[in-house]
């Protein structure tokens, strides 16, 4: 009989421990802005450091002030010829701001729409020539792919690019230094909407690209209100199914009270601002791409 109950009080202990362990790692994801970030103790240092927002060291803005009610929309992979008009004729109508990491090969194809989110007020961030993993790239090809973008972005429309988004958040320290030493600001994300699409829908979509699951307005919509927060940096991509969804996207969020702002307002409005002038006038307009 004692041996009974002695193992049932040890199950009830162990549930009431495992339901503490499993309270406080809800807890612990309700302040941050996912499980990854919850679970690392790399985060918690970096936040406890205050890195978590902006790393000086690295030039790298992960996210937004959490007092301010503002969201950062970004679209990356494009410029694509049939969703890139779509989303710029949605964001226009709703007076919203958006940065574009674009891709140069793509911009080679249509440097009209790089010229046209320019005119327009939105940022024009570089995702390099031909969206490769920098981290499998040596120090010279590293170099070759962000300046053959920046050079095709300066050729569209006039203007240089000083925020980047590495492929696929490749992060080494090899990258780093080499973006470091190009004077790029790294922009990261925190709200992923999953929102690629297969290519039968984008013909020029990488192969890469196109080895992706298919999905739904509706469901980049509920992925996007469902982790909205404070600050967070969002991340879309330029495809129809994403300008589908777009306007709901908009709609719900303003109507949740939520601010639309340009990377580099939320950049400077950080508890303590950074400024950046995320496309200055190229002084090198003469130049030509490499390939």
């Amino acid at each position: 009989m004692d041996v009974r109950k002695r193992r049932k009080r040890a199950a009830v202990g162990a549930v009431f421990l495992l339901a503490l362990v499993a309270g406080g790692l809800f807890k612990l994801r309700s302040i941050s802005d996912t499980w990854r970030d919850a679970l690392s103790l790399h985060y918690w240092e970096d936040r406890m450091a205050g890195r978590d927002l902006y790393n000086a060291g690295e030039h790298y803005f992960k996210r937004g002030n959490r007092a301010n009610q503002d969201l950062l929309l970004t679209f990356d992979d494009g410029p694509h010829e049939k969703s890139a008009p779509e989303i710029l004729d949605i964001l226009k109508a709703e007076h919203v701001p958006a940065t574009f990491f674009v891709v140069g090969k793509r911009v080679k194809l249509h440097p009209e729409l790089v010229k046209r989110m320019i005119a327009e007020g939105h940022e024009v961030g570089n995702h390099t020539q031909d969206h490769l993993r920098l981290d499998l790239l040596t120090s010279k090809q590293i170099e070759n792919e962000i300046q053959d973008c920046e050079i095709n972005v300066e050729r569209a429309c006039g203007r240089r690019t000083t925020l980047l988004r590495p492929p696929g958040m490749r992060l080494t320290p090899k990258v780093n230094a080499e973006v470091s030493s190009l004077g790029y600001t790294i922009v990261g994300w925190n709200l992923g909407a999953k929102d690629f699409i297969p290519d039968q829908q984008i013909t020029d979509m990488s192969a890469e690209e196109s080895r992706t699951f298919k999905t739904t307005p509706d469901e980049i919509v509920d992925r996007v209100l469902k982790q909205a927060k404070n600050g967070v940096i969002i991340l879309l991509h330029d495809n129809p199914v994403t300008a589908e969804a777009l306007p709901t996207i908009i709609e719900k969020l303003k109507a949740e009270g939520y601010r639309f702002v340009s990377t580099a307002q939320m950049m400077d409005e950080l508890p303590h601002p950074i400024l950046v002038v995320s496309n200055p006038p190229s002084m090198r307009l003469a130049a030509k791409p490499k390939r």
